[in-house]
C-alpha cells in the first residue's frame, strides 16, 4: 500500500468475504489502483486465528456488527442478535469455519430463474479456483488456490457415534461431499491452514498488502454511493471525525454484507420509492426488491447428555490450560479444531432428489437461554443443530432512518412459510431417531434439551416455535435476476439494474439460499465477479 489517492479505478465498500477477494484479485492487474474500504478493524489478532477463539469473538463488539432484528412473530415475538464480522475478512475471521457449497441442485435453480452463467457446472471452477486443499486428492478440490481448506486435525469421539447411527438408520457415508451431492453423513473440512483460521483477509488479501496499487482504509464507515445522473461516481465515508470521499473512475463495489448493503444502497437513493420518501433521501432510481427477500437458516438443535468423554472435559481451568500450551507450541490440540465436526445432508421424504434439511454436530452441547445467549455445557454432552436447506420464508431489511449511523430495521420472520416448520418437525423426529440407534444409544444418558421429549408433531412444533434461531446464513437481499425480473436488484453480471458503475458482490445477490454455510459460495460469487469486472474492462 502507498499513499491514499483521491481516486481510484475501483472503490470496494465492504473487506469480507467478499472483498478481500475483490480487492487481491481486481489488484493483480498492476495498471489499475484499487481502494478498499472496512468500517471494522484490521482482522489480525491471536483470537481470530486460533480457530476456537470464535467463541469470544461472536458477540464481541470489536469484531462483530451485532445487529439486533425487530421481534419476530413467527417466534412468537422474540428478538435476536444477527452476528456478522466486522474487520476485514469479515465473517470468515468470526465464523465456525465449516467449509462447504451447496447441492447441485441450488445453482441450477438460480440457472432456471434467469442467473445465466451460475449453473453449478459454470459456477463449479471457481470453488476449484479459490482453494488449496490439504486432504487426500480429489477432482472435486483445488489444489493453487488462496483459500486454505483441511480435514478436521482431531476429531471427537463422539462424532463416529453420530456417524455411525446415522448410517444405522439408513444415511449414507457421504465421501465427497463438495462434488454437488450432499445426500449422507460426512465429517467436514475446515478453512484452516497449520492449525490456525484460514479467513479472506489471511488468504487473499494478506499476500497483496505489499501491492502499491491496493489501498486499504480500516475504520472506514461508508455514509453514501455519490452519483452523477444515474452513474455511480465515488464513495463517501467516515474515519474517526473526519469525513471523505473517493472518487470511482470505473466502479463502486457494495460488498458490505446481507444487511449493510440494501441498507447503503437505500440510504444513497436506491431501492423501493415509497421506503426512500417516507425517510426524505432523494431517490436516484426506484428499485423495489433493495433489501427484501431475506432468506436465513432458521435452527433449532437436540442436545444430549454421554457417557463419554466430550469437548466438555476440556472446558476446566487445567484443561484449557493445557490445550492453550498445546495450541501455543505446536498449533495441535482442541483449540485447532472448529466446532462443528460432522455434518449430514438429510431428506424428510425418501422421494426428493436432494436432501432438504442439513445438520451440524458440535461435540459439546451448546444451548441458548432465554435472552438468546449461549451457554456451553460443561457435562460430557452433544448437540446436533439442523435447518431447512432451500427455506421459504422471506424477511426484509428495511432503512430505520436516513442517519448513515443508524443500523438496519431488519424483520427476519424466520418461520413465516408453514413448509419450513413441518420440515422441522420431521427433521426432529430423524433426528431423534438416529439418536435412539444403537451408536448412539448406546453412549447417550439423558436428554438435555428439549427435556422432556416431545411425543408428537405438535410438541416439536411448539419446542422449534419457543427456541429456534438465527443460522448466521443471511442471503437475498439484493437478489440477482433476470431482465424481466421486477424484484431482481442487480443483472447475472451483478451489475444495480438501472445505474452504471454500481456493482453488489456478496451473499446478498444470492437469489435463493444454498444448502450451506455461505463463506465458500460467497467466495466462489467474488471469485466470478473479479473475473467478469477485469473481462469487461479489457474490451
Amino acid at each position: 500500500m502507498s499513499k491514499l489517492p483521491v481516486s481510484a479505478d475501483y472503490v470496494i465498500v465492504g473487506g469480507g468475504s467478499a472483498g478481500c477477494v475483490l480487492a487481491a484479485r481486481l489488484s493483480e492487474d498492476p495498471s489499475v489502483e484499487v481502494v478498499l474500504l472496512e468500517a471494522g478493524g484490521n482482522g489480525r489478532g491471536f483470537l481470530i486465528d486460533m480457530p476456537a477463539g470464535t467463541a469470544k469473538l461472536m458477540g464481541d463488539a470489536r469484531y462483530d456488527w451485532r445487529l439486533q432484528t425487530e421481534p419476530d412473530p413467527s417466534l412468537g415475538g422474540r428478538t435476536m442478535t444477527w452476528g456478522a464480522g466486522r474487520m476485514l475478512g469479515g465473517s470468515s475471521g468470526i465464523n465456525g469455519q465449516v467449509y462447504m457449497r451447496g447441492s447441485r441442485g441450488d445453482y441450477d435453480a438460480w440457472a432456471r430463474q434467469g442467473c445465466t452463467g451460475w449453473s453449478f457446472d459454470e459456477i463449479f471452477p471457481y470453488f476449484l479456483r479459490s482453494e488449496t486443499f490439504h486432504g487426500p486428492a480429489s477432482q472435486s478440490h483445488g489444489q493453487h488456490g488462496p483459500l486454505s481448506v483441511s480435514p478436521v486435525g482431531e476429531p471427537q469421539a463422539i462424532g463416529r457415534h453420530v456417524i455411525d447411527a446415522f448410517r444405522e438408520v439408513g444415511l449414507p457415508l457421504n465421501d465427497d461431499y463438495c462434488s454437488g451431492d450432499q445426500f449422507g453423513v460426512f465429517p467436514i473440512y475446515a478453512t484452516q491452514r497449520g492449525g490456525q483460521r484460514c479467513s479472506t483477509r489471511r488468504a487473499y488479501l494478506e499476500p497483496a498488502l505489499a501491492r502499491p496499487n491496493l489501498h486499504i482504509v480500516t475504520g472506514a464507515a461508508a455514509e453514501h454511493i455519490l452519483f452523477e445522473g444515474r452513474r455511480a461516481t465515488g464513495v463517501r465515508y467516515r474515519k474517526g471525525p473526519m469525513s471523505a470521499e473517493f472518487v470511482a473512475r470505473r466502479e463502486v463495489i457494495v460488498s458490505a454484507g446481507c444487511a449493510q448493503s440494501p441498507t447503503l444502497l437505500m440510504r444513497s437513493g436506491v431501492g423501493p420509492a415509497d421506503q426512500l420518501a417516507r425517510h426524505g433521501v432523494r431517490i436516484v432510481t426506484d428499485l423495489p426488491g433493495v433489501g427484501e427477500n431475506l432468506r436465513e437458516h432458521c435452527t433449532i438443535a437436540i442436545s444430549k447428555f454421554v457417557g463419554i468423554d466430550t469437548l466438555s472435559r476440556h472446558l476446566t481451568p487445567f484443561g484449557l490450560a493445557g490445550a492453550m500450551l498445546r495450541y501455543l507450541f505446536q498449533r495441535q490440540g482442541i483449540l485447532t479444531t472448529p466446532a462443528v465436526q460432522v455434518m449430514a445432508g438429510l431428506k424428510t421424504l425418501p422421494e426428493l432428489a436432494e436432501p432438504d434439511v442439513i445438520l451440524s454436530m458440535l461435540p459439546v452441547a451448546v444451548t441458548f437461554n432465554a435472552k438468546g445467549d449461549a451457554v456451553v455445557e460443561k457435562r460430557p454432552s452433544f448437540s446436533m443443530g439442523f435447518h431447512v436447506a432451500r427455506p421459504q420464508s422471506r424477511g426484509a431489511v428495511r432503512l430505520r432512518d436516513r442517519d448513515p449511523g443508524s443500523p438496519p430495521r431488519i424483520e427476519p420472520n424466520l418461520l413465516g412459510a408453514d413448509e419450513d416448520l413441518e420440515k422441522l418437525v420431521a427433521a426432529c423426529q430423524l433426528v431423534q431417531r438416529a439418536c435412539e440407534a444403537p451408536a448412539l444409544a448406546s453412549v447417550i444418558t439423558g436428554d438435555l434439551r428439549p427435556e422432556p421429549l416431545p411425543q408428537d408433531a405438535e410438541g416439536w412444533r411448539a419446542y422449534i416455535r419457543q427456541w429456534a434461531g438465527i443460522g448466521y446464513h443471511m442471503v437475498g437481499t439484493c437478489r440477482m435476476g433476470a431482465a424481466n425480473d421486477a424484484m431482481a436488484v442487480v443483472d447475472p453480471e451483478l451489475r444495480v439494474r438501472g445505474i452504471d458503475g454500481l456493482r453488489v458482490v456478496d451473499a446478498s445477490v444470492m437469489p435463493e439460499p444454498v444448502s450451506a454455510n455461505t463463506n465458500a459460495p460467497t467466495i466462489m460469487i467474488a471469485e466470478k465477479a473479479a473475473e467478469m469486472i477485469r473481462t469487461l474492462h479489457r474490451r
